[in-house]
């Protein structure tokens, strides 16, 4: 085999892996998360993968227990529901009825499993009640 035809060869295969990590990249980045009524639809085909849902979280759903520091409570979307199961820390009581987006699984009893729970409180990104602007 002649240097250039290595050469070629070689370019060839970095060239390759560079395309498939950049269709990866913008397939994992279209698909940031879904919405709980996406995921209800489309459970067969994500059961098992850890896939990020997004949702309301219901108020009157909430249930921590500190002793195990197991919080329940459900998202809403589009008017599905999705019971969640969440071990950490209890969040401060701004998270009531905020947006909130959950990663982990469904487990065999139907409820979904989150390793990880992120808050999107509206009120930190509203101004001031009495903010005024400099000009």
């Amino acid at each position: 085999m002649t240097k250039k035809l290595r050469m070629q060869i070689g370019t060839f295969v970095i060239l390759g892996a560079l395309a498939y990590l950049g269709f990866q990249g913008a397939h994992n980045f279209s698909n940031y998360f879904v919405t709980v009524s996406q995921y209800r639809h489309q459970l067969r085909r994500l059961a098992g993968m850890d896939v990020r849902v997004q949702g309301t979280l219901s108020a009157q759903s909430v249930h921590y227990n500190a002793a195990t520091s197991t919080l329940r409570f459900s998202l809403v979307s589009n008017g599905e529901s999705l019971p969640i199961l969440y071990h950490g820390a209890m969040p401060n009581e701004h998270f009531k009825n905020a947006s909130a987006i959950v990663k982990g699984e469904m487990d065999s009893h139907g409820v979904f499993v989150a390793q990880k729970l992120e808050i999107q409180c509206p009120d930190h990104y509203a101004p001031a009640p009495n903010a005024t602007t400099e000009q």
